[in-house]
């Protein structure tokens, strides 16, 4: 081995280690890109408890955006929710809107009624259990700016007659509660936001263990460089 080529590999280094290093850094972001796309996603269902405490909506006032979901839990003994109109309370809306069903309950009932929010539109709505509605089991999704207002729908429901409800359920889906497919769909994100660390763990453990496999070859290359050096020095 002679002079020039032992300079070769010296300047060689910089150029692996330069190679690999871009790689790692390639690598780090990559991983941390997809772990933030796991975790950015956002279900957009809003809770509400119906009758957990008394004869009340909670919350009985709330604002969601255009395509979220609404999902009422129904607690003993006996409720529903229905749409109505800011001027017939207690009553069924004359056209749209939806019906729950009565859910007769010893316990939180495990099954939900889920209504998707189309537009920003007021929802107005009541418990259809008769006497109910008078005694102030009102809500409203969404409600407006100015004008009317959640304590004149609940006065004027304090006046109504009596309440009726549609002949079917109707406009929302009936199913298992959210927080009890959280469990699987918990496990889900949670695997998956998992295996996301996983794989930015294991992809920075495998570019930190090529990092130092490579620096480990540079240093026994650099060493024979020495050696032939040496050697050729001798000669």
């Amino acid at each position: 081995m002679n002079l020039l080529s032992t300079i070769a590999l010296f300047s060689s280094l910089p150029l692996i280690h330069a190679q690999y290093g871009n790689q790692a850094k390639s690598s780090a972001t990559t991983a941390a890109s997809s772990t933030t796309s796991t975790t950015s996603a956002a279900s957009g269902i809003h809770t509400v408890d119906v009758g957990e405490d008394g004869l009340t909506f909670n919350p009985d006032s709330l604002t969601v955006s255009p395509g979220d979901k609404v999902e009422f839990h129904f607690y003993p003994p006996d409720h529903s929710v229905v749409q109505a109109s800011f001027d017939n309370p207690c009553q069924p809306i004359s056209s749209g809107g939806f019906f729950s069903g009565f859910f007769q309950t010893s316990q939180e009932s495990k099954t939900v009624f889920t209504v998707t929010v189309n537009n920003t539109d007021p929802i107005w709505l009541y418990c259809g259990v008769q006497g109910h509605c008078q005694a102030g089991m009102v809500g409203v999704i969404n409600p407006p700016s100015s004008g009317d207002t959640l304590d004149l729908f609940k006065a004027a429901a304090a006046k109504a007659k009596d309440s009726t409800v549609p002949a079917n359920v109707f406009g929302g889906v009936v199913g298992t509660a959210s927080s009890e497919n959280t469990s699987s769909t918990a496990t889900g994100t949670a695997t998956a936001t998992s295996t996301g660390s996983a794989s930015k763990t294991s992809a920075s453990t495998s570019t930190t263990t090529n990092a130092a496999n490579t620096m480990r070859t540079a240093g026994d290359v650099g060493a024979l460089a020495l050696l032939g050096l040496f050697s050729w020095l001798m000669m």
